[in-house]
């Protein structure tokens, strides 16, 4: 499980202020921060990969993820997986095994496992650094490298491309220093749709024979 947020959420961080940053990062990553808060929601489907060379592994999926706030709900059907958060309670249901984990969120997580601040990544702990531009996927991007401001945690360094048309995160490249190396790419953004509160809140009432895990 913790693979999977660390791989999700490589587009994720806090939102904080700008000091002692190069100049020109500072003011792309201002940007998207501004187009981040002023969304009303943010519906994205996104594929990852993970290799680790050393071991002989190669993890491919895709999902989606829908954001409202401090609410959301991510999907990766191959994976079995889906997860729900209100902003207060997540519930983890894995499909396979009919099996919901209900939890109370933790403000103190790490944000790197919080697919709440999605499309975020750049600021809290990182140091970043603009390193020009490029065409992903036939969309022109920045680029930008960001490295870890402390030595501990998983991450040795991760390199964010941001669509300059639309300003939002597209993908994302991590080196981890396990060996295993994650990108992420964004396929596919719908913003300001309209969502009820009720649905980032997960009925077990649903779904026949679910076994509950409820850990609050």
């Amino acid at each position: 499980m913790k693979k999977l947020f660390l791989v999700v959420t490589l587009l994720v961080c806090a939102t904080l202020g700008f000091s002692q940053q190069d100049a020109k990062a500072k003011e792309i990553l201002e940007k998207v921060t501004k187009t981040t808060q002023s969304l009303v929601s943010l519906d994205a489907k996104f594929s990852f990969e993970m290799n680790n060379k050393a071991q002989n592994i190669q993890d491919k999926s895709s999902g989606s993820i829908i954001l409202k706030g401090k609410k959301y709900k991510l999907n990766i059907p191959q994976m079995g997986l889906q997860v729900t958060c209100d902003g207060k309670t997540i519930w983890t249901y894995m499909v396979n095994s009919n099996e919901v984990t209900i939890a109370n969120l933790d403000e103190s997580t790490d944000e790197l496992m919080d697919p709440a601040k999605i499309f975020t990544i750049y600021e809290r702990g990182f140091n970043y650094k603009f390193f020009g531009e490029s065409v992903e996927g036939g969309i022109p991007v920045y680029n930008i490298d960001l490295t870890p401001q402390k030595p501990s945690g998983d991450i040795q360094k991760i390199k964010i491309m941001i669509d300059k048309q639309k300003m939002l995160i597209r993908g994302a490249n991590m080196v981890g220093k396990d060996g295993n190396n994650y990108t992420v790419s964004v396929s596919q953004f719908k913003t300001d749709g309209v969502y009820n509160d009720s649905d980032f809140v997960f009925d077990p009432k649903k779904y026949k024979g679910i076994e509950i895990v409820d850990m609050r």
